[in-house]
């Protein structure tokens, strides 16, 4: 399992570098997700100290810095999850299935995270942020989604609930998770993050984004 810190240094590069820096194949939005996940906003200038989580690049996923090996298991599922994600949002013109219709862009795409053991579940998303050494998002306002597909178009509803659209592939991963919950991050420019977080028999897993509102 090849895993990399995603330190500032790798981040503040040119997108080509940081693909292959982090053996990201073909995907210039996931690289754009990781940057505006964990480099800071303009208003942020006070300096900040963390530890920088790791990239996955088997499952194109973060995980917390001190995580020294991820059952394969998981890197299986995140893998699968992260492709049913971004396979599902371009069949729908989404930039990415976490985000949904609530963001105004589509230049980012869903990664997956993996937190393994802890108090994840809904009220904890401040400790989901900090696990994952986000703290580009320290002091932003946390906005609760009441389900996990509840501003998405009538039509990918419809395919969610059938048995053999490709729609229905996420949906199955997807409820193999237990505690699942959605989440949005949103501070004072004008991007937000997005977090669908659920426990699996192996531990908290799920999917990250960016998403854009004016």
């Amino acid at each position: 399992m090849a895993t990399v810190k995603l330190d500032s240094h790798i981040l503040e590069r040119d997108a080509g570098t940081i693909a292959e820096q982090l053996n990201i194949q073909s995907q210039p939005a996931t690289v754009r997700t990781l940057q505006i996940l964990f480099l800071r906003s303009r208003a942020q200038l006070e300096p900040f100290h963390h530890n920088s989580p790791i990239f996955l690049s088997q499952s194109s996923s973060i995980a917390p810095s001190y995580t020294k090996v991820v059952p394969q298991d998981v890197t299986f599922y995140l893998e699968k999850l992260v492709r049913a994600a971004q396979q599902t949002a371009e069949s729908h013109y989404y930039g990415s299935f976490v985000a949904g219709q609530s963001s105004e862009s589509d230049e980012f795409a869903d990664i997956g995270i993996w937190l393994g053991e802890g108090n994840y579940q809904t009220n904890h998303e401040k400790e989901i942020l900090d696990e994952l050494g986000l703290i580009a998002w320290a002091d932003a306002e946390i906005v609760q989604m009441d389900g996990l597909y509840d501003d998405i178009d009538e039509k990918l509803k419809v395919e969610l609930e059938g048995s053999e659209s490709e729609a229905s592939a996420i949906r199955t991963l997807l409820d193999s998770l237990e505690n699942c919950h959605r989440f949005f991050a949103r501070r004072q420019d004008s991007y937000f993050a997005c977090f669908l977080v659920g426990r699996s028999k192996a531990g908290w897993c799920g999917l990250a984004s960016i998403g854009v509102a004016s």
